[in-house]
């Protein structure tokens, strides 16, 4: 049994955005009279900011800077909205983040499963017991199509246990907002996230 580790003064309900990651159709990026919306997710805003959210939350807690009290997603165009896109930019790094993603989705459901294990939770737990919250890409779909990817997440990992070959993450998700009890669950025949979406695999994005 490895005991649990926690990053310590990190709740959800506490330091993570109170308002749910859904946006309204509109680009994410303007560059004058032209819409953007052609970028696939990354355009249009209501493919979600998962990433972006994932990033400030993560950027915020570092700097010990509180978080916005919003419980509402912020309007297309506001400081806030920017600030999310722009970490939703830094989130792809380079397009690593996507690659990575279509990767272990191409592996098929027992090479993800087996990566998970071997090669991304050791590093999350890294993080995690140097007292860095960990940022976590969920891969909920399998196959070869790029086009697929938007299915995939990303959340803030801030917890970590390993009891009897089950390893549990606990996760602020910002699709689950104000939420302390989301985790994942990787299992020695499954993996699982406690709100029930599919989950193939996990990865380690910093």
């Amino acid at each position: 049994m490895t005991p649990m580790s926690v990053v310590p003064g990190f709740l959800p309900s506490t330091r993570g955005l109170h308002f749910r990651n859904s946006f309204p159709p509109g680009p994410t990026v303007r560059l004058g009279p032209f819409d953007t919306r052609w970028i696939g997710g990354l355009g249009d805003a209501s493919a979600g900011l998962c990433g972006g959210m994932a990033w400030y939350v993560r950027e915020r807690f570092a700097a010990g800077l509180p978080i916005p009290a919003d419980t509402v997603a912020p309007a297309n165009g506001s400081p806030l909205f920017q600030a999310l896109v722009r970490r939703q930019v830094l989130s792809l790094e380079w397009m690593r983040t996507p690659l990575g993603f279509w990767l272990m989705a191409a592996r098929g459901k027992d090479d993800a499963a087996r990566r998970t294990r071997e090669t991304e939770l050791p590093r999350i737990r890294q993080s995690i017991d140097g007292g860095r919250l960990a940022m976590v890409g969920l891969v909920r779909h399998l196959g070869w199509n790029p086009l697929e990817q938007t299915e995939s997440h990303q959340v803030v990992a801030y917890g970590i246990d390993t009891q009897a070959g089950t390893t549990i993450l606990r996760v602020y998700d910002p699709n689950w907002p104000n939420r302390n009890d989301i985790t994942i669950s990787v299992e020695p025949a499954a993996i699982r996230q406690s709100t029930g979406e599919e989950l193939f695999g996990i990865l380690s994005l910093g």
